[in-house]
C-alpha cells in the first residue's frame, strides 16, 4: 500500500511540473490594441491557455492574423492575406507588402508581439527567395508564401485532348494553379 501511494505522489508532482512554464499564463493576452484605427475592425480573438490568436481587418481590406503563445519559448507570428500575395507572388513583392503592412498594426501597449523585430530583420536580412530564416536578435525568423487554407482550391486547367492524327506532345504534369496565399512572418526565440 505504501508503494502505491510514493507512486501516486509522484505522479502528482511530475504533472505540476508540466505545467510550469518560463511564460507567464498572464502575458499570453490580446496583441492588437483596443483602440483601433479608422477603418480598421477586430474580426476575432481566441485564447486558449498557452495561445492567442487574433484577426484584424485593415482599411485596406488587408488582413491580418497574430498568434502569440509559448512555454518554454515565446512564439509569434503575423499572417497576412489580402490583394496582390497569392502563390504566385516573387519574393521582393510578398517583402514589400510586409513593410507596408507590419508598421500600421495597433498593437497593445502591454504586446508582446513585436512588428518591429520581423522589419528590422527584413531590412538586414540577405535572401533571395522565400521561404527565408532571418537572424533575429537572440531569436529566429522566418518568411514564408503559403497557399490561404481558407481558400476554395480551384481545379488545375486541363490540356484538351489531341485531336486525332496530331502528333501527342510530351505529357507534362498540369501546373499548379494560381491561387490566394497568405504571408506568414514569424519569430521564435528560447526564453
Amino acid at each position: 500500500m505504501l508503494r502505491a501511494s510514493l507512486v501516486f505522489v509522484s505522479l502528482l508532482s511530475l504533472s505540476a511540473f508540466a505545467d510550469e512554464c518560463a511564460l507567464d499564463a498572464k502575458a499570453i493576452a490580446p496583441q492588437f490594441s483596443s483602440k483601433l484605427p479608422k477603418g480598421a475592425k477586430l474580426v476575432s480573438t481566441k485564447k486558449d491557455k498557452r495561445k492567442v490568436k487574433q484577426v484584424l481587418k485593415l482599411a485596406d481590406g488587408m488582413e491580418t492574423t497574430v498568434e502569440f503563445g509559448g512555454c518554454e519559448r515565446v512564439q509569434y507570428s503575423f499572417s497576412i492575406k489580402g490583394a496582390g500575395l497569392n502563390t504566385k507572388t516573387v519574393g521582393a513583392e510578398a517583402i514589400a507588402v510586409a513593410r507596408r503592412v507590419l508598421p500600421t498594426l495597433p498593437m497593445g501597449k502591454d504586446a508582446m508581439a513585436e512588428p518591429k523585430v520581423l522589419l528590422s530583420a527584413l531590412e538586414d536580412g540577405s535572401f533571395t527567395s522565400l521561404p527565408a530564416t532571418l537572424s533575429c536578435g537572440s531569436g529566429s525568423c522566418r518568411v514564408e508564401l503559403v497557399p490561404d487554407p481558407s481558400a476554395k482550391k480551384k481545379p488545375a486547367a486541363k490540356k484538351p485532348p489531341a485531336k486525332k492524327g496530331e502528333k501527342k506532345e510530351d505529357e507534362k504534369p498540369a501546373e499548379e494553379p494560381e491561387g490566394p496565399a497568405l504571408l506568414v512572418l514569424s519569430y521564435d526565440a528560447a526564453i
